[in-house]
């Protein structure tokens, strides 16, 4: 069980809620705080998928090469290419 509270324990803090709140507000109580707990849980799930989510982003965009560009039509090109596969534009320096 949560914090190791044993049945003893868990019967203790029953009769003393019985004490202070009434048998009459207690279903209310139980509710309002099953709800609280399911609430947190999902806030919680959504806040670790989220946070899974942005880490695999940065890790996937810092793993990316940066690959060179046709200068004519933008597309990229593998290292050392001499033609652009795209267009077929010369990727080579002109010299005059």
């Amino acid at each position: 069980m949560p914090f190791n509270l044993g049945a003893p324990e868990l019967f203790l803090i029953l009769i003393v809620a019985l004490i202070v709140f009434g048998p009459g507000k207690l279903p209310e109580i139980g509710g309002t705080l099953g709800k609280t707990i399911r609430e947190f849980r999902r806030t919680s799930s959504d806040l670790t998928a989220e946070l899974t989510r942005e880490a695999r982003l940065l890790k996937d965009s810092a793993s990316l090469e940066t690959r060179p560009a046709c200068p004519t039509c933008g597309a990229g090109v593998e290292g050392g290419a001499k033609f652009c596969g795209h267009c077929g534009a010369s990727l080579t320096a002109k010299t005059p």
